[in-house]
C-alpha cells in the first residue's frame, strides 16, 4: 500500500505546483518586440520594392497587441477498488486494484495574441507624409549623427543655382537624368554638389525667439513693445532655422574623403566662389544672424545664399525619398543604362555609377538590396519577381529604414492613424 500513498502524494504535490505556475513577462515582452520590429521593417522594405515596381505604396500601423496565455491543469484521485472479489466474475477492469479513468490528470494550454491593424490611408497622414521635408527636420537627423552625405543624396530633389543672373538646374533622376547641366560652364553634376556641401560643411542651426502677442498680427520677428502686450497675451516662441556653413564639419569631411575628391572639388570650387567669400561670417554657424533670417515663415524651397551666388534648393518629402530609393533599386536590379537624351560630360562619368558615400567608410554603397540571396538577411521581404534581401553587411541601408522609420514618425501625429477599419486577428 506504501506506493499508493506516494502516488497519490505526488499528484496532488503536482496539483500545487500546477497553480504556482506564474507566466513569466520577460520572455514575452522580448517577443513581442522583436515581432512588431521585423514587421515594422518588412513593411518598409516592401514599400521600398513596390516604389521599384510603380506600385502604390501602402501603409498600416499596428495599434497595439494584447498577448495572451492560458493554462488549465486538472488532477483528480483515480478509482480504489474496495470490497471482496466476487467469486468466478469474469475478467473485467473491477479485476484491477486502482482504475485510471481519461479525467484523472489533464493539461490544457491555449496561447493567443490578439493586435489591431489599422490602415494610415488617410487625408491628415498624407498631408504629413507628402509635405516637404523643411529644415528643422534636416537639422534633427544631423544632430543624431547620420552623415550629411546621406541626408543630402536622401533629401534633395533638386536644386536651382543662381550666380550673376544666370541660372542652372541640377536633378538627379536616373536613368533619365544624373544631374549634369548642360548650361553650367564647369559642367558640374549632382554629385558634384554633394560633396561640395560636404566639404564646406553645409549644416543647419536653430534659433528661437520670444515674442509677446498682443491684440493685433504680427510676425515672429525680435523686437517689438512689451508694455501692454504683455499683460493682454502670452508669450509665444519661434524657432527659425537657416542654412551655414561649420569649419569643424567641414573640416572633418576632407579628412575623410579621398585625397582626389577633394582636389577635384575644391578647385572647381575655387573655380565659382572665393574661399573668403564662402565663408563669410553671415554664414558661418554660431555667428550673428542677418533680420531677414527672421523674415516670416519658412517657405517650401530651402534658399542658401552668399555674395551673387544664390541657391534654391528643392526637398523632397518622405514620399519622394521612398520613391527615389525606389528608383535606384530599379536601376540596379534591371541594370539600365543611362537614357540616350541624359547628358553626362566626358570626363564626369561617375555620374553615372550608383551613389556612393564617400565619408562612409564602413559601407559605402547608398542602398544594398539583392534578389534571392540565400545568405543571412537583415530584413526579408518577397514580391512578384522573387525574394528580395537586405545583407546583414549592408550598414548604411540599415541605417535609411531606421531613418525612414523616425521620418514617418515625424511627419505624421497618432492623431493622424485611423481606427475605424480595425482588423482583429487570432492566433
Amino acid at each position: 500500500m506504501w506506493w499508493r500513498v506516494l502516488l497519490v502524494g505526488a499528484l496532488l504535490a503536482g496539483a500545487l505546483g500546477a497553480c504556482a505556475v506564474v507566466d513569466p513577462v520577460d520572455n514575452r515582452y522580448d517577443t513581442v518586440s522583436r515581432s512588431l520590429a521585423k514587421g515594422r521593417n518588412e513593411s518598409i522594405f516592401l514599400n521600398l520594392v513596390r516604389a521599384s515596381h510603380n506600385y502604390p505604396l501602402s501603409f498600416v500601423t499596428v495599434a497595439n497587441v494584447t498577448p495572451s496565455l492560458t493554462n488549465t491543469t486538472s488532477l483528480a484521485l483515480p478509482n480504489f477498488l474496495l470490497g471482496p472479489r466476487f467469486n468466478n466474475a469474469l475478467p473485467t477492469s473491477q479485476d484491477r486494484d486502482i482504475i485510471f479513468g481519461n479525467t484523472t490528470a489533464s493539461n490544457t494550454t491555449a496561447v493567443s495574441t490578439n493586435f489591431n491593424v489599422s490602415t494610415q490611408e488617410t487625408s491628415a497622414f498624407y498631408q504629413g507624409f507628402l509635405k516637404p521635408i523643411d529644415l528643422q527636420t534636416l537639422n534633427y537627423f544631423i544632430r543624431q549623427g547620420y552623415p550629411r552625405e546621406l541626408l543630402f543624396w536622401l533629401f534633395t530633389d533638386s536644386f536651382q543655382l543662381n550666380k550673376e543672373g544666370s541660372r542652372y538646374g541640377y536633378h538627379y533622376d536616373p536613368p533619365d537624368d544624373y544631374g549634369c547641366s548642360r548650361e553650367d560652364p564647369l559642367h558640374r553634376c549632382f554629385i558634384d554638389w554633394v560633396h561640395s556641401a560636404t566639404l564646406a560643411g553645409l549644416t543647419v542651426e536653430e534659433r528661437t525667439v520670444q515674442s509677446t502677442s498682443g491684440g493685433g498680427g504680427g510676425g515672429g520677428g525680435g523686437g517689438g513693445s512689451s508694455d501692454k502686450s504683455s499683460s493682454t497675451g502670452k508669450p509665444t516662441t519661434t524657432a527659425y532655422a537657416r542654412f551655414c556653413l561649420d569649419r569643424i564639419l567641414g573640416g572633418q569631411a576632407a579628412a575623410t574623403l579621398p585625397r582626389e575628391v577633394v582636389v577635384a572639388q575644391t578647385s572647381l570650387r575655387n573655380l565659382d566662389v572665393r574661399i573668403d567669400l564662402l565663408y563669410d561670417k553671415k554664414l558661418i554657424c554660431r555667428e550673428s544672424w542677418d533680420q531677414e533670417d527672421f523674415a516670416g515663415p519658412q517657405p517650401d524651397t530651402l534658399p542658401l545664399k552668399f555674395g551673387t551666388t544664390a541657391f534654391t534648393i528643392v526637398p523632397r518629402s518622405a514620399y519622394g525619398v521612398f520613391k527615389f530609393l525606389g528608383s535606384l533599386m530599379k536601376v540596379e536590379r534591371e541594370h539600365i543604362p543611362p537614357a540616350p537624351y541624359a547628358y553626362i560630360p566626358p570626363d564626369r562619368q561617375y555620374a553615372v555609377q550608383p551613389p556612393r558615400l564617400e565619408t562612409v567608410h564602413e559601407d559605402p554603397r547608398l542602398l544594398t538590396v539583392v534578389q534571392n540571396l540565400g545568405g543571412q538577411c537583415f530584413v526579408h521581404t518577397w514580391f512578384i519577381d522573387g525574394d528580395y534581401c537586405v545583407p546583414e553587411e549592408a550598414a548604411t541601408t540599415k541605417q535609411i529604414f531606421g531613418l525612414l522609420a523616425q521620418l514617418i514618425a515625424i511627419q505624421t501625429a497618432a492623431s493622424d492613424l485611423s481606427i475605424t477599419p480595425v482588423v482583429r486577428v487570432l492566433q
